[in-house]
This record gives structure tokens, sequence and C-alpha cells, in this order.
């Protein structure tokens, strides 16, 4: 029995490309407003789009045969932003007042920033190693 190859007649990479420009641009603006929370759905928003074309092999932790990881995968290294995060729960987005934020909360906002800036960076880069980033050319070792 013959396999067809299915390929569809439209690509959808264009728009993914439009999508994940637009969710970018919300993070930097959702970032400025100091709106951690969504700013975190968004990225979570833009993993999504990226983990679909994750190669299988690199998506998941590989291990060795008695089940011990060797190497973390692209779904383990992202959901440890998570598991960071909420040590530092829950997101103060809503801090409107003339008083100074007290000591804990403005180091819990500090902490979160810094998680959420990783996660961006994170994902930003794996756009770029699945081919929807800035950084994706041919690569060539003749250079005639």
């Amino acid at each position: 029995m013959e396999v067809e190859n299915k390929v569809s007649k439209f690509s959808s990479g264009l728009n993914i490309i439009m999508r994940l420009d637009m969710l970018w641009k919300n993070c930097q603006s959702l970032k400025r407003a100091g709106k951690y929370s969504s700013w975190n759905e968004e990225l979570d928003t833009i993993w999504l789009e990226l983990a679909r074309d994750i190669d299988g092999e690199v998506y998941l932790d590989k291990k060795n045969k008695d089940g011990k990881v060797i190497e973390e995968g692209y779904e383990t290294k992202f959901n440890k932003f998570d598991e960071r995060l909420r040590k530092f729960l829950p997101f103060d987005d809503n801090l409107r007042s003339f008083n100074k934020p007290e000591d804990e909360i403005h180091k819990r906002r500090n902490d979160q920033y810094e998680i959420l800036m990783k996660k961006q960076l994170f994902l930003a880069k794996l756009e770029n190693e699945v081919g929807k980033g800035t950084s994706w050319g041919e690569r060539e070792d003749d250079w005639d």
C-alpha cells in the first residue's frame, strides 16, 4: 500500500510570524506597564506557537536506560521558569498608591521580573532555533 504525502496548499508560516510579532509587541508593552501576570501569559502563548515546531528528539528529556535524565528537553527547560515563578507569587500588578511598596513586595517584583526576562530570552532564542526569528539562514560551508 502506497502512503500518500499530504501537503497543504496554503502555508500558515507568514500568519504565525505575524502572530508572534504581535505577541512580542504585547510582551514589551506589558513589561513596561508592570503587568507581570499578563506578560507571563503572553510568554506562554509564544511557547505554544513555537513548541509545535520543536523536533521531538529535543522536546522531551533524554534519559539513560535507568530512566535518569541525562539531558533536559525544551519542555523541561520551559517549565522550570514557572517552577521558579511559583516561589514568588502572587503577582502584584495593581499597585496603585502614593506609598512606597513594602520591601517584601519590591523584592518579589524584582525576582519575578528577572525570571520573566530570562523566560522571554529563552523563547526568543528558541524562536531563532525553529526558524521563525531574526537569526535564520541557510548554512553554507562553501563560500564560492
